[in-house]
């Protein structure tokens, strides 16, 4: 039997697991975490037994196969066996039964969990509870205040395990809550689907939840008539704090369990059961009590904008929270091994709240990061016996700051690259594939045969979004118009597309977009305001930390959402210009005049300095600062050197002052922007605008222009430097340029993969069936074009090292030496209908 129990939580369904977000937690995480719990009970709470003490309640809301249940239990009475003798154990065993609570919404889990839970107790000598262990087959999300269901008599057994669980909920107090919570970011909410999608923690009570309201009310008389949601607090925060753009990533089942235990633990109290304040949060008022809570989950809370609020309310209801950051992306820029079997990066989290708390101080958040391999870091975990025994880093004290340690040394005196650009912004959210293409000819087919078709299939063919654009929605034109456009599903037949042009839809990768607010789920208005001759883009990750290659690319078109890696993006697009005429720099006020002032006071009585045509050092253009930045950061050496500084998200510009080293990083980032836009910036003298410097790349062997010669694959060979594209053959082509790397975005194979027969990436309506016919001679001009380009990078890279390490040894400008930031100038310029159309309609 204790064979069958042991095997059995590895026999279940797989996949029924996964789609519940469910994964069995190794036991090193298990005793870590309980045993850490442990150390709080004994030393912060005063409970000599720690969790053998008759007063902790400990519950684990996920309960899974009881995985954490049996570790309590074996801890517990680990402890009263070393310290009272085995003679101690059944009684203390007995107690122990009636103070530990488990919920599991998936039945053979549950069945398992309380198989386990009740063999192990009996097994050290104790009587269980009359109504047997107190693991319950319940939805943990549900609200405390429902009524049973009315089954039928054969389903009894149901209905009274959740008459118990719903008397938990509301009755029982909690002092300790643990676990591995499910993670999964779920469908789009509907209003048949709020059970699978917050249930009460999102969306609060209504009917019965009413009375639940009022008797709070009789403590508050501000107190609404309804109950609004627990999720509230993690959501309004962030909405408030200019996140709303990123607010989907809290719509996880993690983030709900961590709501629903912080409220369990340190809010519901009783009134007038613990002599500490209340709580008072949106309108409800509960009493704060002593408890720990301590869950591993997905870690996207640690530092991701959309969980600042999620943040700022631990620091309130909280004394101290430890986080131990496992670490394991799969998928991202810095992958590393995992815990569990899974690509998501993980943390154990600790969060203690005693009688001395206060929701007006924030609470101490301490850091530690494990690293290694997998078996490395599960042995590490499980050495951990107390706090005393890890290394902790604090963090900021801020309400909503990242629950990661500031940085430390020169880097983090220099200032933000966000501070010197304040305006960033999000690049274009197609939220349909279709609309894009790295031909034109595609996107006038696809639209004709939206067109063409009946009212059912072209709803099929839109792809309407969730969150997005709708058939049947009309739409402003795109800036500079304001023309308001009838919805897609009332146009007729044969019409024409308003508007194609060249999109930067990847790092160095022109394409096409159907440019119509109609199709574009979030097209980004203050983008195309802004768009104009001498506009430029850059790109960057400011949300998860860069991987090797340049922090920084660019572009002159506007850029995709996901322009810089392919993924992550969100406000990490920084324009040159606030306005289309190019006649606000979106840079710092003030910055640049305080730059030409500072290199003047040291130029001055050196009359031979031989400056720029035009932009003498003194003065300072846009141009020249965007140079700057663009030299110093947008190159390997800079993301190889800060690697464990940029960990932190941080973008830092070392601005030096010395003013001929700021002319020779210019000059380089000025070859460098003229290059990466494909010759349409940066411009030197004497050079034609949109000409791209040739290299010694060539097209050795043509790639047949027929429909049956169309590239499926294409391969590389490094010995002789030949690119094989299909039939074709390009050389040389060096091995640093086939595997030049943005941040895991290996370029040129991205292109070729997008140019390829069957194309790359997901489809997202049969409209992207609609492809390229043939390779064509602007496909292979474009290819040579993007591999000159790379070429002439990788042979400016040492240089821009050289450049790099000068500015880093000399001196630099502190960010406190620099003016503030206008609040003004954080926020997307204002509309203004004037300047030059530049989206022409296609004819």
């Amino acid at each position: 039997m204790a064979l069958f129990l042991r095997g059995l939580p590895c026999r279940i369904r797989p996949k029924l697991r996964k789609d519940a977000g469910a994964y069995y937690t190794p036991l090193e995480v298990v005793r870590c975490q309980v045993r850490l719990i442990d150390d709080l009970l004994v030393n912060r709470l005063g409970k000599p037994l720690g969790f053998a003490d008759p007063a902790v309640v400990t519950m684990d809301p996920a309960a899974g196969t009881g995985t954490y249940l049996l570790g309590v239990i074996e801890h517990a009475l680990g402890r009263v066996e070393a310290e009272q003798g085995p003679g101690a154990v059944p009684g203390q065993a007995t107690q122990l039964a009636k103070n530990l609570y488990g919920f599991e919404l998936m039945v053979g889990p549950y069945a398992v969990a309380e198989l386990r839970v009740s063999r192990v107790l009996r097994d050290r000598g104790a009587t269980l509870p009359t109504d047997g262990t107190h693991v319950y087959l319940t939805d943990t999300l549900e609200s405390p205040n429902a009524n049973p269901p009315d089954l039928p008599f054969y389903l009894k057994p149901i209905s009274e395990q959740h008459e118990k669980a719903i008397k938990v909920k509301s009755g029982v107090p909690v002092i300790v809550c643990l676990g591995n919570p499910p993670y999964d970011r779920h469908e789009a909410a509907t209003i048949d689907n709020k059970a699978r999608t917050g249930g009460w923690v999102r969306w609060g009570d209504t009917g019965e939840g009413e009375r639940f309201a009022r008797e709070f009310a009789r403590e508050d008389d501000k107190v609404g008539k309804s109950f609004p949601a627990l999720f509230r607090d993690f959501l309004d925060p962030a909405t408030a704090a200019g996140h709303g753009i990123h607010v989907k990533n809290l719509y996880n089942l993690y983030v709900y369990f961590w709501r629903w235990a912080l409220w369990k633990v340190f809010e519901q109290g009783e009134e007038g059961s613990t002599g500490v304040p209340p709580v008072k949060s949106h309108g409800r008022v509960g009493h704060a009590t002593p408890g720990v809570v301590s869950f591993i989950s997905a870690s996207s809370y640690l530092d991701g904008d959309a969980f600042c609020g999620m943040r700022e309310h631990m620091r309130r209801v909280c004394d101290e929270v430890w986080v131990l950051d496992l670490g394991g992306e799969g998928r991202g820029t810095r992958r590393s091994d995992n815990v569990f079997a899974i690509q998501t990066p993980v943390a154990i989290a600790v969060a203690v709240r005693t009688k001395h708390t206060k929701s007006n101080k924030s609470a101490a958040v301490h850091y530690t990061r494990i690293e290694g391999k997998r078996d490395a870091k599960l042995a590490e975990l499980d050495a951990i016996t107390s706090f005393l025994k890890v290394k902790w880093q604090d963090c900021p004290g801020d309400w909503r700051a990242p629950f990661r340690p500031a940085g430390k040394g020169n880097y983090f005196d220099w200032p933000l690259l966000t501070d010197l650009m304040p305006w960033q912004h999000s690049g274009v959210k197609a939220g349909r594939t279709w609309v894009i293409s790295p031909q034109e000819e595609p996107l006038k087919k696809r639209w004709e045969t939206l067109l063409n078709s009946d009212m059912d299939k072209r709803r099929v063919l839109f792809k309407d979004s969730p969150t997005g654009r709708k058939v049947h929605e009309s739409a402003d034109q795109l800036p500079p118009s304001s023309t308001r456009l009838r919805p897609i599903s009332e146009l007729s037949k044969g019409g024409k597309p308003s508007c194609i042009i060249q999109f930067a839809y990847r790092s160095f990768d022109r394409q096409f977009v159907l440019a119509d607010a109609r199709v574009l789920d979030r097209p980004g208005p203050p983008l195309w305001r802004g768009h104009g001759e001498r506009q430029v883009y850059l790109t960057s990750l400011l949300n998860h930390p860069l991987g090797p290659g340049p922090s920084l690319t660019a572009a002159a078109n506007i850029v995709d959402l996901h322009h810089f890696r392919g993924s992550y993006g969100a406000k990490e697009a920084l324009p040159l210009y606030r306005d289309a005429g190019a006649t606000e720099a979106n840079t710092l006020p003030g910055l640049l005049e305080l730059l030409g002032n500072a290199y003047q006071k040291k130029w001055h009585g050196h009359p031979g300095h031989d400056s720029r045509a035009g932009s003498p050092c003194h003065v300072i253009t846009p141009e020249d600062f965007l140079a700057y930045v663009y030299g110093a950061l947008a190159q390997p050496a800079f993301t190889a050197r800060f690697h464990n500084e940029l960990a932190t998200r941080e973008l830092r510009v070392a601005i030096t002052k010395d003013p001929a080293l700021f002319e020779r990083v210019r000059d380089v980032g000025a070859r460098l922007l003229w290059l990466h836009t494909y010759g349409e910036r940066f411009v030197p003298n004497g050079k034609r605008r949109g000409h791209v410097p040739r290299g010694a790349a060539k097209c050795r062997k043509a790639v047949p222009g027929d429909a049956d010669g169309y590239p499926e694959s294409f391969e590389y060979n490094d010995a002789t430097r030949t690119l094989f594209v299909g039939e074709g053959e390009f050389a040389p082509v060096a091995v640093d340029v086939f595997e030049f790397e943005v941040s895991g975005l290996r370029v040129v194979q991205s292109w070729l993969k997008y140019r390829m027969k069957k194309g790359a990436g997901k489809k997202s309506s049969p409209l992207d069936d609609i492809r390229p016919e043939r390779w064509t001679g602007q496909f292979t001009t474009e290819l040579l074009e993007l591999l000159w380009v790379l070429e002439a990078t990788v042979g400016i890279y040492p240089e821009q090292a050289k450049l790099l390490d000068a500015v880093v040894a000399g001196e630099c400008f502190h960010a406190d030496e620099l003016p503030e930031v206008p609040e003004h100038m954080r926020k997307p310029p204002k509309a203004q209908m004037s300047g030059e159309n530049l989206l022409p309609t296609i004819d």
